[in-house]
């Protein structure tokens, strides 16, 4: 979840993105000394909680 993602060229336009956000992410909350941790459930969302 938290690996940075390079995605080609050819991916069209239905994809967006970068794919870096939650690896950015997780280097600024740990630099704080904090934690993320995700809860995920296929069908129902997710939930992402930062402590700092």
């Amino acid at each position: 979840m938290f690996e940075r993602y390079y995605r080609g060229t050819n991916t069209g336009t239905k994809h967006k993105g970068s794919g870096l956000g939650m690896a950015i992410a997780n280097d600024i909350v740990k630099a704080h000394d904090g934690s993320i941790n995700i809860k995920s459930q296929l069908g129902v969302g997710t939930e992402i909680e930062i402590i700092l």
